[in-house]
């Protein structure tokens, strides 16, 4: 197994060599951004699958230079949760084939396979109470995420992509308005006002 993982900050470290672990069995898997909570999480943010960015970054990040990743920042920003508190994830973790110039979309077995590997992941995130599922992939986890973890607090919102969220206005509602946050505020037992 790759140890590039290495050197990692103690609070990411062991979810890096999750995502190594991972990078064995499935590809192209990014890793975790140290600059999140890491184990010490107690929201994860599901998106869909690892974006172009992070081929060149190397992480599913927040501050991946794309439209979704700054969609994402301002709706993280908005919940007024430390970003020591979060850790962001994809539903299928590893990068899909591009397919006629477009990103791979994931497949019946992508999700099943991802779903195998939901219940490693929890175990590394004993503070976990709640999990953001942005967009369908995501939200197909929810079977899987509650096997695992029956008390998790599991909420869907749109998934933050710019052409999603240019395409619906209730999506954009949904995403950035006050009843999501005070939603998750809620869930996670803390002063919604």
């Amino acid at each position: 197994m790759s140890e590039d993982w290495l050197g990692d900050p103690t609070h990411i470290a062991p979810l890096n060599r999750y995502a190594a672990a991972l990078r064995e069995r499935r590809g192209d898997v990014p890793r975790f951004d140290p600059l999140d909570g890491g184990i010490d999480a107690h929201l994860l943010v599901f998106l869909e699958t690892p974006g172009p960015a992070s081929a060149s970054t190397g992480t599913t990040s927040r501050d991946n230079p794309t439209g979704t990743a700054r969609n994402l920042t301002r709706f993280l920003d908005k919940l007024q949760v430390s970003r020591r508190e979060t850790v962001i994830w994809n539903a299928v973790p590893w990068r899909l084939p591009r397919r006629n110039g477009k990103l791979g979309r994931p497949t019946r077995k992508d999700i099943e396979s991802a779903a195998q590997d939901l219940p490693a992941l929890l175990a590394l995130l004993p503070r976990l109470q709640v999990v953001v599922l942005a967009g369908r992939v995501a939200e197909s986890l929810r079977t899987a995420l509650a096997a695992a973890r029956p008390k998790l607090t599991m909420i869907a919102i749109p998934h933050p992509s710019p052409t999603h969220l240019a395409a619906s206005a209730a999506a954009r509602e949904r995403l950035f308005g006050e009843a999501l946050r005070r939603e998750i505020a809620v869930a996670m037992a803390i002063d919604p006002s």
